[in-house]
């Protein structure tokens, strides 16, 4: 059984300054990580985090949406614009950015066949697969749609970097109350 919490996008600003409060980012060098940022509100980026997770048999990525402060601090950390219309993958023990099209193609590198094949799309050069990438992104929410709020389902708790709001948290507290 999935139970998902919905996080408002509306309400970010708010839940961002309280969150500011804590530590900023700072990578984990005692067990570095594979971090997919990614647009919180966008169905084809929900999507491709919800098709990763299973598929992570190695459990080497976490995530995180761009919306959020903690996205925002480690886009900051790393000299990255915050763009939305992009997937970013920060590889933490070799201090490495991906984006757009050669993230997406290096997360499909660590999965098990046959999706570590596609891969062998790098070969295509990086300006025309994000050339193709643009033209998707601009139009994605058009194609496949948004949503209101971010999508975080329970069991994915652990694979995010700051999974703490006070809507996810208050969710949960009235989930374990009806049990």
């Amino acid at each position: 059984m999935t139970v998902e919490t919905a996080l408002d996008v509306n309400n970010l600003q708010q839940l961002d300054e309280a969150s500011s409060k804590r530590n900023s980012y700072k990578p984990n060098t005692q067990s570095p990580r594979k971090i997919i940022l990614f647009d919180g509100i966008c169905n084809v980026c929900d999507g491709f985090i919800q098709f990763v997770h299973p598929r992570d048999t190695n459990n080497l990525f976490s995530f995180q949406a761009l919306q959020s402060e903690k996205g925002r601090e480690i886009l900051q950390y790393y000299g990255i614009k915050c763009d939305v219309s992009t997937v970013v993958l920060i590889d933490e023990s070799i201090d490495r950015v991906f984006l757009k099209s050669s993230a997406i193609l290096t997360v499909c590198y660590y999965l098990n066949a046959p999706f570590s094949y596609l891969y062998s799309f790098t070969y295509v050069p990086t300006f025309v697969r994000d050339v193709c990438y643009d033209v998707f992104g601009k139009y994605r929410y058009l194609i496949m749609g948004k949503k209101d709020s971010c999508m975080f389902s329970i069991n994915l708790r652990d694979k995010f970097i700051d999974f703490k709001s006070p809507l996810i948290l208050d969710e949960e507290q009235s989930e374990e109350k009806e049990l």
